[in-house]
């Protein structure tokens, strides 16, 4: 069994050399901040996945959300967060994929914070992407 497993795994990284041709694994790991910034700034493609508020206004991405969030009235805000549920954190989190501000989110109950928050990571997202 033994010579059994190492023939396997002696064929496994003769593919690996030969699909890869030299590259390091590091280079497959490796990210690019600006493209992984944009991405997070991007507008959710599909109806399905915007964030609607109470109203059915829809919210597309991260940067709309910035602008909601300051401009919602506080009924609007408790409807979405409150004790039981952080919608918000939840939509950031999965849907848009930003776990970093989804997780400090969920740490968050007051409208103000929570806009300052998304408007502080908007921001350095920006910075990141070089986007003006």
């Amino acid at each position: 069994m033994k010579n059994f497993v190492e023939d396997i795994m002696q064929k496994i990284r003769k593919e690996m050399k030969f699909l890869f041709n030299g590259m390091h694994t590091y280079e497959l790991q490796r990210t690019h901040p600006s493209e992984c910034a944009a991405v997070l700034l991007s507008e959710v493609k599909h109806p399905d996945h915007y964030f609607y508020l109470n109203n059915n206004l829809p919210i597309k991405s991260l940067c709309e959300l910035s602008e909601h969030l300051k401009e919602m009235d506080k009924e609007s805000f408790k409807q979405h967060v409150n004790e039981e549920k952080n919608d918000f954190s939840e939509w950031v989190s999965n849907t848009i994929g930003d776990k970093t501000l989804g997780r400090k989110m969920m740490e968050l109950s007051e409208q103000d914070e929570m806009s300052k928050a998304v408007e502080v990571r908007v921001d350095y997202i920006k910075k990141r992407a070089n986007i003006n």
